[in-house]
């Protein structure tokens, strides 16, 4: 009886075996395909030596298997868990917040973003109290020390002047305000990482008082890289429940929103998993 094919090298070789293709062709087809990937990596790859690690070879992944005629997840579902998760693209956040200031501030090749919760508040008045960001981040390599959190201005302006504090997971480093009011936080692990080691970082954001209430009926998560979950939830003071609520998404140039009924609740929450680049996010009116 012949042996399953369970691994990456093993899955790709015979998918090449059976589609007549050398390394050279399949390297030309991705490339074409805007992939670049060398034929030394192709052959690590197919040999089982090596598996794709770096992030441009990870987006090359869907590609690899739609020429080789393999079904979606063929080959990804079969790396190492930490690569496995980072299998797509990467969407940096100068390009996901339409913002070419926020380039080469990220560095998302430390770490794997896993999940992103994010838990708003709203007070009597309309007000936001609070908003909460909980991440699972894992890293990619070794002595990762940290990560940056973008937080964008209030809709319709260019003013931010959120207040940054540490909940639990990490401290809050330096702060960058960059253009159009968005600001960069870098949030500082409570000690360094070793490889493929996972971390949970818990900030609060709050208007600063001199700017009296922040009345803004719309908060939203940017994923920057692919999530195995993203959720928001937004509750309401049951004393000022929204007349109307709409969760929505953006993804892939797609974007969706449709309405919620609380129907007596007195909170909105929106979960999905393997979900990103993109925005996910509530919107509601009194």
């Amino acid at each position: 009886m012949a042996r399953s094919t369970t691994t990456f090298a093993e899955v790709l070789s015979t998918a090449m075996e059976r589609r007549g293709a050398t390394l050279a062709s399949v390297r030309d087809r991705l490339s074409e395909r805007g992939h670049p990937v060398s034929l030394t990596a192709l052959s690590y790859w197919r040999s089982g030596q090596r598996e794709p690690e770096r992030t441009a070879s990870l987006e090359a992944i869907p590609e690899l298997e739609a020429l080789l005629g393999l079904e979606a997840g063929a080959l990804s579902r079969r790396l190492s868990g930490r690569l496995r998760r980072r299998v797509g693209a990467v969407e940096p956040f100068n390009e996901l917040l339409g913002d070419p200031a926020v380039e080469a501030v990220v560095g998302e090749e430390d770490v794997c973003r896993v999940s992103s919760h994010l838990v708003v508040d709203v007070g009597a008045q309309g007000e936001i109290l609070r908003a909460r960001v909980r991440q699972v981040v894992v890293a990619d390599r070794e002595g990762v020390d940290g990560i940056t959190l973008f937080v964008g201005p209030d809709t319709g302006t260019e003013v931010n002047e959120t207040e940054m504090s540490a909940v639990a997971g990490c401290t809050i480093g330096e702060v960058v305000d960059l253009e159009h009011g968005i600001r960069g936080s870098r949030l500082v692990f409570e000690r360094p990482l070793a490889l493929g080691e996972s971390t949970i970082t818990e900030i609060e954001a709050r208007r600063a008082p001199h700017l009296g209430p922040d009345l803004d009926t719309e908060y939203a998560l940017a994923a920057e890289q692919r999530l195995e979950e993203a959720l928001v939830w937004v509750r309401f003071h049951p004393d000022k429940v929204p007349a109307r609520c709409w969760v929505f998404f953006l993804e892939g140039g797609l974007r969706h929103d449709w309405p919620v009924d609380l129907d007596g609740s007195s909170s909105v929450h929106y979960r999905q998993t393997a979900f990103g680049p993109g925005y996910l996010g509530v919107r509601w009116e009194w």
